[in-house]
């Protein structure tokens, strides 16, 4: 028969509450540092994006929609030239060039998108904006 007193009862519940209080650290953690797998996770890691004013970072992520058939059919197409026997180079080679290009016509559209919204402010915004840039940074620390 399993031992009821107080003693192993207060236990439990102590344990119980240290598991919530770490699980409640732990979520805190997330969210404040950011890294909680956030669908805005990769704009929020890019200081010049980052520093935007919410509606501008917005209008560049409208215009940065991804096509998940399309990147599904890229990696397949990596995974088969992977496997392929015999191994063909040239078309992994083929293939590393095409996800470059759009890798470059993305960085592009997103610099496009940056120039515009920063030729959109006036002095006082863009003032504002390099403060936030400089504190991002700032809080960020130096990258390695």
């Amino acid at each position: 028969m399993p031992d009821s007193s107080p003693r192993r009862w207060r236990l439990i519940c102590l344990a119980s509450l240290a598991l919530n209080f770490a699980l409640i650290g732990l979520i805190a953690g997330v969210a404040i540092s950011g890294r909680g797998g956030h669908r805005d996770a990769h704009w929020r890691g890019a200081p010049l994006i980052a520093a935007l004013p919410d509606r501008a970072r917005d209008d560049l992520r409208e215009g940065h929609r991804r096509d998940p058939a399309a990147h599904r059919a890229r990696f397949g197409a990596l995974m088969e030239a992977l496997r392929a026997d015999p191994f063909d180079p040239a078309v992994l080679s083929a293939l590393l060039q095409d996800q470059r290009a759009l890798g470059a016509a993305r960085a592009e559209r997103v610099e496009a998108g940056l120039i515009a919204a920063l030729t959109a402010m006036d002095q006082a915004e863009r003032a504002a904006y390099a403060d936030r840039l400089s504190d991002y940074l700032r809080r960020r620390g130096p990258r390695r």
